[in-house]
């Protein structure tokens, strides 16, 4: 069974910042590396166990596609997998 990926607002939030950000610092290598995190993110349909468990939040998975975490979630009734939040591995975790 393929899950279907669903990108929260807060996650479609932080990859707009983070793709901005990319292409102040590194505007040659952002479209690169944007695709590249979102084929990352597109094997979670295959494989949504891919991700570690994130301690203290119940169902929540993070994914590392360095320098960033992927936070996510499986919803198993609508076989969708529901991005949280796109985070970089540096900063203390978000609240989900």
């Amino acid at each position: 069974m393929a899950f279907k990926i669903i990108l929260t607002d807060s996650a479609l939030g932080d990859f707009e910042r983070l793709m901005n950000w990319s292409r102040d610092h590194y505007a040659a290598s952002t479209e690169k590396f944007g695709t590249s995190l979102l084929n990352h993110v597109d094997l979670l349909k295959a494989f949504p166990l891919l991700g570690r468990p994130v301690s203290g939040y119940a169902g929540v998975r993070r994914l590392l596609h360095s320098p960033l975490y992927v936070y996510y979630r499986i919803d198993q009734s609508r076989e969708a997998i529901e991005v949280l939040r796109f985070w970089h591995a540096s900063r203390r975790p978000p609240e989900l």
